[in-house]
């Protein structure tokens, strides 16, 4: 299989979803600083909800990637099983109330049968008017001998379970997805190889192409909620921080000089940015709050405050912030 896969199979399985409930010993709830509205993490496997100063698991692992719809009353996430993944729906409760994908074949793990059989679906990112969800998936099952993944494509999936094919590249993985105002579409693409590096790229008009002015590999891109602003992860030096650029593309600004921050989300104003970043000494990711300003010279953060403390955040999960 493509070296993609096997990386992101590492990732998931270390970083976001063991396989075994929360054990008795972990904490029912977490307390920090205060947040304005609920915002969605993930970690220990499952997902969790911050209001107050308190945060609280609201979804049990295996569970990870939340994102609220535009009315924040429905959470579409990602349920990873050994070598697949589905895409759920949950109530603001976390009760489930749909689920999108049937990819977790009944073939056992590490058998053959169901290495083709079991795809990935990843990402979710809600349409505007709530009426479906957009995610990167396999279009088919791996084929051939040995067997290969068909690179991640664009798909929509309405509520009742039925998909439909928005954008493929032969060339490339597409990931993580970011809808602007105008329908058009921020991705993440991987080139395909070993050496790809992730970069912005713009779908519209059945074509795709890369996001004038981001930097190169870049990440976990977040819309401000006027759609006028993106802001992003840049990997430097073996880590990361955060830059911002109008969502048409021009001349990106760097934000941070923290050396690990990523996973961006725009407070419901506009008026805060959250992301994750590990403290000095820390010993996962814990969450971080600034200011948001735009002024002539574009957008800017104030100083990022830390507001958790060891809570050991899934950052590749990405958060979700609602009134």
């Amino acid at each position: 299989m493509h070296r993609f896969f096997i990386t992101l199979l590492l990732l998931i399985t270390a970083c976001a979803t063991p396989s075994t409930p929360v054990t008795p010993t972990a904490p029912a709830s977490l307390r920090g600083d205060e947040v304005t509205g609920r915002l969605l993490f993930s970690r220990s496997g499952g997902i969790w909800l911050w209001e107050g100063r308190e945060a609280r698991q609201l979804i049990a692992p295996p569970a990870t990637q939340a994102v609220f719809d535009p009315m924040a009353e429905r959470i579409a996430y990602v349920v990873p099983r050994a070598g697949a993944s589905e895409l759920l729906v949950a109530d603001r409760t976390g009760t489930t109330i749909a689920q999108l994908t049937r990819n977790d074949p009944a073939a056992p793990p590490g058998s053959l049968d169901r290495v083709y059989a079991a795809m990935w679906a990843l990402y979710p990112a809600w349409l505007p008017d709530g009426s479906g969800v957009l995610a990167a998936a396999q279009a088919a099952p791996p084929a051939g001998d040995p067997p290969a993944d068909a690179p991640l494509a664009i798909f929509r999936y309405d509520l009742n379970g039925q998909r439909q094919p928005v954008f493929a590249d032969a060339n490339g993985h597409l990931g993580r997805i970011t809808v602007l105002p105008t329908g058009e579409l921020i991705v993440v693409r991987t080139p395909l190889g070993s050496d790809g590096q992730q970069q912005l790229y713009r779908i519209a008009g059945g074509q795709a192409t890369p996001l004038p002015g981001a930097p190169a590999p870049a990440y976990d891109p977040a819309l401000s909620p006027d759609g006028r602003w993106l802001v992003f992860a840049v990997g430097i030096n073996g880590g990361s921080d955060l830059y911002a650029l109008p969502a048409s593309g021009g001349s990106a600004v760097r934000l941070t000089d923290l050396g690990t921050a990523r996973a961006p989300v725009f407070s419901p104003d506009g008026a805060m940015l959250a992301f994750l970043a590990i403290p000095p000494g820390g010993r996962g990711f814990d969450l971080y709050l600034a200011g948001v300003t735009v002024t002539d010279d574009g957008l800017q953060i104030g100083t990022p405050r830390r507001i958790s403390t060891d809570f050991a955040i899934n950052a590749d999960a990405g958060l979700s912030w609602a009134r």
